[in-house]
């Protein structure tokens, strides 16, 4: 019986992987393909979080379009600027507009985990 369920184990644990890769792949807010194409997600994060080593966040509540769009073509520090060649006018729009659609984390104090009960 227990070599059944690690035979089960080793045969499923590779397919929910791919399963969860491809659900993240296949997420069809507008503009994340372009964040992911672009790269964006690997000094920023899939939902825009950031990290302290290798990006700031960049969402929920991102820069305002304008200021947003300076900024990833003259950026303040290491990250490397997107000329409207690489990263045409329409993409960065896009990939704005699936920053705004990131929601905001719930208030702390509504998870369970964290009540005094």
């Amino acid at each position: 019986m227990i070599d059944n369920a690690r035979y089960v184990l080793v045969v499923l644990a590779p397919c929910l992987f791919i399963a969860a890769a491809g659900a993240i792949e296949d997420d069809a807010r507008p503009g994340r393909a372009e964040y992911v194409e672009m790269g964006c997600y690997q000094c920023h994060g899939y939902e825009g979080q950031g990290a302290r080593s290798t990006g700031p966040r960049i969402a929920p509540e991102p820069l305002p379009f304008d200021v947003f769009s300076s900024w990833v073509r003259h950026p303040p520090e290491v990250m490397p600027a997107y000329s409207p060649q690489v990263l045409g006018e329409d993409k960065l729009e896009r990939i704005h507009e699936y920053l705004l659609s990131i929601p905001l984390p719930p208030d702390v104090s509504t998870l369970s985990a964290f009540s005094e009960n």
